[in-house]
């Protein structure tokens, strides 16, 4: 029986709008007998295709009752896609192919990455209101009455507008710069409809209306941005109770991977505040912040004796137990919505191991070093995990020991760190003295919790590098201007904000729990930013102008410099400044009220 429909009904808002024959059923095997699969292995955007689904499915919402799987057709000629019940995503070839057309190879994944990232959002909903429309067709077959029945479909358009904006976010979450679907001349609705030459009918929006919701959500993300990056820099400065309502906002409006990332390394913090120092000091296990989001941008103490497992400090206190507990959770969001997401992994193993759990840390691990087998943290982690897999009867220490003592190039800090914690478990005192004098040498340079577990075990006497706060001399001034003078937190009166801050963005927030309240001053060409909390500046940030590399830093500290690992660069911290460095130049400058 033929059946005669509008290629307009599938589930892809952007596909379609021609008249042509098609089949009323909702089986992915109908469309394959009909038009043949195209493999990946037979072909090279087939298998471009999977890869860009695979990461946007990752990042998509999902249905509990199905699990997404798309499918590339061979033999239709016209450009569509459709989400089947059943969990498929059918996509023509020729709509594959347009992807491409007059397009760079990140432009033409970012169309395809939206294209599948609608249909995701169709399956995600459960939204099929196309198959209502092939019930209708099943009755009535005629073709203006079918272009009646569409025309009267609000409900249908709402929901391709839902799918669009959607579609677009996952895309961006998953890494896509979907910025390039409107920030031509041409916006990927119109080019789609000439290349087609579809007709619109009323059931699904015009273009330029399409475009003009996708240019509002990306407005919308480059205001909400200015949160996460406040959120990074009160983390990175030891302010994450504050810092996560920062990152928490973000994450309303984009819920991606480093978002997720960067709320469980607070949470983190969060525990390590509340255990005792000597679970604290027992390992250095570094953990990363991700000051890089996907979202689409436009321009001394003494130190108690060491214990012989991390897991014997587990009767530590309930406050510390939950916050390790909402980091776990946090950072598994953050691998499910990227399994490539080495980073999360790392900060999720080192959680793993803060909880007493060392066998899910090297499952986690595990999987790190599938990603990069030569990430030396994910190395060294394992290591330490292996060991306190230890139980009686069972010795790993041999085996953590060989892997510790095995290292090419020039061996982090933490791994030295880590590598003395062990040897000094064993008749091996000697070798782990000169771990610890070695890296008491720089110990300045260290994380203070660490620099006083070194300054305790070092023998050198004196060491100059373990006087507090270890000045080096004179420093010179910054080459740089803070907006606002930054000696101590400036009072902020309504004069002096009309003042200081005329033509600037103003981006409020209004937290009634933790009474938190202020704005985020932000520049016309957005290169500087200004946090004013409870209506004292708080956080400052020049983002662009610094012209600095790596070895001119040192002069303008009167101490060593504390270098942080980040996972798009370093931090360079100062007492109450802080310079971020990639690619060997500092591209950042952060500073926080005493």
């Amino acid at each position: 029986m033929r059946a005669v429909w509008l290629a307009a009904v599938s589930g892809a808002a952007l596909l379609g709008f021609t008249v042509q024959a098609a089949p009323t059923q909702a089986s992915v095997d109908f469309y394959i007998a009909t038009y043949g699969a195209l493999a990946p292995d037979q072909d090279a955007r087939a298998a471009l295709a999977q890869r860009v689904f695979e990461r946007v499915r990752a990042a998509a919402d999902k249905s509990p009752r199905r699990t997404p799987k798309l499918v590339v057709i061979a033999g239709a000629t016209d450009a569509w896609a459709i989400a089947l019940p059943s969990g498929h995503i059918v996509l023509s070839r020729k709509g594959l192919e347009l992807c491409f057309k007059d397009a760079d190879p990140q432009t033409a994944e970012a169309r395809l990455a939206f294209i599948l990232g609608h249909e995701l959002a169709h399956l995600a909903h459960d939204d099929y209101w196309h198959h209502e429309v092939e019930s209708f067709l099943a009755k009535a077959p005629d073709t203006q009455k079918i272009a009646h029945f569409l025309d009267q479909s609000f409900e249908a358009r709402q929901a391709e507008l839902a799918a669009d904006d959607k579609g677009y976010l996952y895309a961006a979450m998953a890494g896509y710069p979907v910025e390039r679907l409107v920030d031509s001349k041409t916006d990927f609705f119109t080019f789609w409809m000439q290349q087609t030459q579809a007709r619109i009918t009323s059931s699904h929006p015009f273009p330029e209306d399409r475009a003009a919701l996708l240019r509002e959500r990306l407005k919308m993300l480059q205001e909400k941005l200015a949160f996460f990056d406040m959120g990074v820099r009160l983390a990175h400065f030891g302010r994450c109770a504050d810092g996560m309502y920062f990152l928490q906002e973000f994450k309303r409006v984009f819920p991606e991977p480093a978002v997720l990332n960067n709320l469980g390394v607070c949470a983190l913090q969060l525990a390590l505040q509340e255990m005792p120092k000597a679970q604290v000091q027992f390992y250095w296990l570094p953990f990363l912040l991700d000051v890089e989001t996907r979202a689409p941008r436009t321009r001394g103490a003494g130190v108690e004796p060491a214990r012989r497992f991390l897991k014997d400090f587990q009767a530590d206190s309930p406050q510390a137990q939950s916050h390790l507990k909402e980091a776990a959770e946090y950072l598994e969001q953050a691998v499910a919505a990227a399994p490539d997401y080495l980073t999360a992994r790392l900060n999720l193993a080192a959680v793993r191991l803060y909880q007493g759990r060392p066998h899910q840390a090297r499952a986690t691990l595990a999987e790190a070093l599938e990603l990069n087998p030569n990430d030396w943290q994910a190395k060294m982690l394992d290591a330490l995990a292996l060991y306190e897999q230890s139980e009686s009867g069972i010795d790993l220490w041999p085996a953590a020991i060989q892997r510790l003592e095995v290292f090419a190039g020039d061996t982090p800090p933490a791994w030295r760190y880590n590598l003395a914690r062990l040897l000094e478990l064993r008749p091996r005192p000697q070798e782990a003295q000169d771990l610890w004098n070695f890296l008491a040498q720089t110990a300045a340079e260290l994380p203070e919790t660490v620099r006083q577990t070194v300054c305790a075990k070092q023998s050198l006497k004196p060491s100059s590098a373990c006087l507090n706060p270890a000045p080096q001399g004179a420093a010179s001034p910054l080459p740089w201007r803070w907006p606002v003078a930054a000696e101590g937190a400036l009072p902020v009166t309504p004069s002096l904000r009309a003042k200081l801050f005329a033509g600037w963005e103003a981006i409020p927030f209004d937290w009634f729990q933790p009474k938190l309240y202020g704005f985020i001053h932000r520049s016309p060409d957005r290169r500087v930013e200004v946090m004013e909390m409870d209506q004292f500046v708080l956080l400052q940030a020049i983002k662009d102008g610094l012209r600095l590399s790596i070895e001119e830093l040192p002069k303008f500290c009167p101490r060593p410099l504390i270098r942080h690992r980040l996972l798009n660069g370093e931090l360079f911290t100062c007492g109450h400044w802080a310079v971020l460095v990639r690619g060997g130049r500092a591209s950042e400058a952060w500073w926080i009220a005493s």
